[in-house]
């Protein structure tokens, strides 16, 4: 029977996430406590943000000694140095400098800003403190799945999400960056359009949902990183990784700040 309903859920009461906190744990309890059964074809979308504080992920940056090379950076960008050595940490490469914005090829081969380290919703400001990307998104997304499956005989698929931007669209969006039980594409059975045209096309279907969530988490203070999908179409894959996904860009020969008259 075909199911024309999308249905998006924000979790409450998952609270603050600190250093060593089980996240499947959390995300059961919470669901429990608001009367949520997960069924087959749940998708658990789940902000990146709440993984890397609970794999401890976070930087204080009174620790953090800036190199010549984040300093030149600090001085074109107007940023924190020891950010910027952060930036660097978490990089393959830096594509580009634009304004403020450190355009970069981080360490699992996303092309975004400042690596994905980020200072919002880690803690008071005056701490001076820093969250980076989990180091093996597709592995915590993996971790979180059998949690849940454990805990509740359900396997729902799991997305780890962050907000990236483009240098071709102003803002930012809801964006994959690791996952579990969900292939990256879905391909519709059907091989022809409405008029009977070969039509066979690929939809990045990771990247769609967490987009869709991304709406209901909010950006600021919104409390909501667990958002559950029910209702959009997927494909089942054990196997999956957010790395066949990626199509690149290729590091550079030189770094675009390592390069003459930067």
């Amino acid at each position: 029977m075909t199911v024309w309903d999308l249905q998006l859920r924000a979790l409450p009461g998952i609270g603050l996430v600190n250093p060593g906190d089980d996240l499947a744990t959390i995300i059961v309890k919470a669901a429990r406590a608001d009367n949520f059964t997960f069924t087959d074809g749940d998708v658990v979308v789940i902000a990146s943000k709440i993984v890397s504080k609970a794999e401890n992920r976070v930087v204080v940056l009174a620790e953090v000694i800036p190199g010549d090379r984040a300093q030149r950076l600090a001085e074109r960008t107007g940023r924190d140095a020891r950010l910027c050595q952060l930036y660097l940490d978490e990089s393959q490469a830096v594509l580009d400098v634009k304004g403020r914005h450190v355009v970069t090829l981080d360490l699992r081969g996303f092309q975004g800003t400042g690596a994905g380290v980020d200072t919002s919703n880690v803690a008071p400001g005056s701490q001076g403190l820093a969250v980076l990307l989990p180091r093996d998104p597709d592995a915590s997304a993996r971790h979180i799945r059998t949690g849940i499956a454990e805990l509740t005989g359900q396997a729902p698929a799991v997305i780890v999400s962050d907000s990236f931007g483009s240098d071709l669209r102003d803002g930012a969006q809801g964006a994959a960056i690791g996952i579990a039980g969900i292939r990256h594409l879905e391909e519709p059975d059907g091989e022809h359009d409405l008029y009977g045209n070969p039509a066979r096309p690929a939809m990045n279907r990771v990247d769609e949902i967490a987009c869709a969530a991304s709406i209901l988490m909010g950006q600021t203070d919104a409390a909501r990183p667990v958002i559950i999908c029910r209702g959009a179409r997927h494909t089942v894959d054990d196997d999956a990784a957010l790395s066949r996904l990626l199509i690149g860009p290729p590091p550079p020969d030189v770094d675009v700040d390592l390069r003459p008259g930067f």
